[in-house]
């Protein structure tokens, strides 16, 4: 296989779990919302309904912020493929790390500060860009 043909492989990876992960929230977030409100019905999946039918909101949220740390282990196990790929692997992934480190604390620091200031998007915002696909594909725009 040649480098172009396993950098639209890694890309593709990142595309599907990109997706995978909107499916994943958004059914969890309607799940959420459903228990937090006591609605009569939630609007999530049936089968996602079913997968967590005894879960309570403590349980789902854990859920939530695992799936969200090996979403962002996820995208930054395939940038560092791609630096692989690309032969950048050594003089890069410090830097791609330290980039992702750097957008978590940010989001993490963010999220403590809105309880004084409006900034609770902006959290959300940076955190999303790390479990997306957002910065793989940067980075294959860069290289």
């Amino acid at each position: 296989m040649g480098r172009p043909f396993r950098a639209a492989l890694v890309l593709a990876a990142g595309i599907g779990l990109g997706a995978l992960r909107e499916l994943l929230f958004i059914n969890l977030n309607y799940q959420i919302d459903h228990l937090r409100r006591a609605t009569p019905w939630s609007f999530a999946h049936s089968r996602f309904q079913g997968l967590v039918a005894d879960w309570d909101l403590p349980m789902l949220t854990r859920l939530k912020w695992a799936l969200a740390v090996l979403f962002v282990l996820l995208m930054w196990g395939l940038c560092l493929l791609l630096l692989r790929n690309a032969g950048m692997f050594r003089r890069l992934a410090g830097p791609v790390t330290i980039g992702f480190a750097g957008i978590a604390l940010c989001a993490f620091l963010l999220h403590m500060a809105a309880r004084w200031l409006p900034l609770e998007e902006a959290s959300v915002n940076l955190l999303h860009a790390i479990q997306y696909p957002v910065l793989l594909l940067v980075l294959q725009a860069a290289l």
